[in-house]
């Protein structure tokens, strides 16, 4: 009986020891874990620069992680001050276009990003899996290679706002942000090279129909068929463009139709008429579905291009409506028989020319 007493007594003292020293187990691979996702974002460049230094590529959630990961003892004040230091006042430019002035910047970091259920804190580790330095090197270099053309302008990759997940801020540049983007390698690939894509050509010469209706139709036509072709059979027709497959058919049932309604709008320089054939919330024609343009001239893509080769899959000719775009020029090179891959082009070529 006394041992037994005594054996508990040793159990009750040394309880408290197991405990502690389970707490600083954890504590030790928390701090281990923390360590490592640190180096993992350190190795992250600021900026990179590619295509001949034409493409920026600004890692904006890499200068966010870096200050909340150094930051877990800190105030919110001073952790605000210094990601108005560090993230807000050397790219204010990319703020002010897509946030505000550094006063709704300080308001969000400590509302918003300093939360601790703000996707950086969970969604990091996935993000930096991605390796999206190395997914702009490689597409960039392929769109290159289909084009002969560099994509210009700046990629900031941030988690901000989530405002958006990817698109464009006018001539400030583009923002990919993770905070409603998923971490998903490619889906993120096939909408970046439909955007490295309308970089190409913003960076070819003066287009006499700049601003209008044709002009707007035929980046974004261009842009989802390159990202077709990129997919190499991951994606359909429809899903190029963004349509379910009951849209799409309901386009090809009405392809004529849609020409017809398109055509009094091309060369209109009207934001409401950009929006009849481009925006996602507006049909074209009744009962059928929004952002037609798309639709148009992606179908000119699939179907005729200098050289004659045609890619595979059910289509319908769209040469009708090619008729009437006057003075366009699309850039196409010769693609070789047999080439699976799209080739823009260093050559300029008019519709009517290109679909003869």
């Amino acid at each position: 009986m006394y041992y037994h007493r005594m054996d508990c007594v040793k159990v009750i003292l040394l309880l408290p020891l197991a405990v502690f020293s389970g707490f600083r187990g954890n504590a030790q691979s928390s701090q281990a874990e923390s360590s490592a996702l640190m180096r993992r974002v350190d190795a992250v460049p600021k900026e990179v620069s590619l295509a001949d230094g034409s493409l920026k590529i600004v890692n904006l959630y890499k200068i966010e992680a870096s200050v909340l990961l150094r930051s877990p003892s800190r105030a919110p004040a001073e952790i605000v001050d210094q990601l108005a230091r560090d993230v807000y006042t050397p790219y204010s430019a990319f703020w002010r276009g897509y946030l505000g002035d550094e006063a709704a910047f300080r308001e969000w970091a400590e509302t918003k990003l300093l939360a601790t259920t703000h996707p950086i804190h969970s969604h990091l580790p996935a993000v930096l899996d991605l390796d999206l330095n190395r997914q702009f090197t490689q597409l960039s270099k392929w769109v290159y290679q289909i084009s002969g053309k560099q994509p210009l302008g700046t990629w900031y990759v941030v988690f901000g706002p989530g405002w958006t997940n990817m698109g464009g801020l006018g001539d400030i540049g583009m923002v990919l942000d993770f905070t409603r983007q998923e971490q998903n390698r490619e889906a993120i690939e096939f909408v970046l090279v439909h955007e490295l894509t309308h970089q190409v050509n913003s960076a070819r010469p003066d287009d006499p129909n700049q601003g209008t209706v044709l002009q707007r139709i035929v980046s974004e036509g261009l842009a989802s068929y390159a990202a077709y072709v990129w997919a190499a059979g991951r994606k359909t027709p429809a899903e190029s463009v963004f349509y379910t497959l009951e849209e799409w058919q309901w386009a090809i049932a009405h392809e004529e139709q849609l020409i017809a309604a398109a055509r009094p709008y091309l060369l209109s320089k009207e934001r409401k008429d950009d929006d009849r054939l481009a925006a996602r919330n507006k049909h074209l024609l009744e009962g059928g579905p929004a952002a037609a343009g798309y639709f148009l001239d992606f179908g000119l893509c699939n179907n005729t291009w200098k050289g004659g080769v045609r890619s595979p899959g059910p289509r319908r000719s769209t040469c009708q409506f090619g008729r009437c775009w006057t003075g366009v020029h699309i850039h196409f090179n010769d693609l070789p028989r047999g080439e699976p891959r799209l080739r823009l082009a260093a050559v300029s070529l008019s519709p009517r020319k290109w679909l003869r």
